[in-house]
């Protein structure tokens, strides 16, 4: 990857991901919750949450919104399926920055 330095400079070097967090949406349809849900979808569903999810695992933001209230057990069920899933992501970003940056140096 291209990195900008302090001065300015432009120079190849890791990207790394660390620190960014995969924001993932998860909405309540009742009983259940959906990901990844069409524009449709999303106007029927009672509330979401926006799950920012670190590549260790820890949740670094968290967010509800929509009509009433949402149970405790099932936003706690939400929260845990947002970080299974932006641990995934993270993983295939991974991938996908390592294949890049050794394509790169070929």
């Amino acid at each position: 990857a291209v990195v900008s330095t302090q001065s300015g400079h432009y120079g190849r070097g890791k990207l790394s991901t660390a620190m960014c967090p995969i924001c993932v949406t998860l909405y309540q349809e009742g009983e259940s919750f959906a990901v990844d849900v069409t524009e449709e979808e999303s106007e029927c569903s009672e509330g979401y949450v926006h799950v920012g999810v670190l590549p260790s695992g820890e949740v670094s933001a968290m967010e509800k919104s929509g009509a009433g209230n949402m149970d405790p057990t099932a936003l706690l069920e939400m929260i845990d399926a947002a970080v299974r899933i932006g641990m995934d992501i993270h993983k295939q970003l991974d991938r996908h920055l390592h294949a890049e940056s050794t394509t790169a140096t070929l």
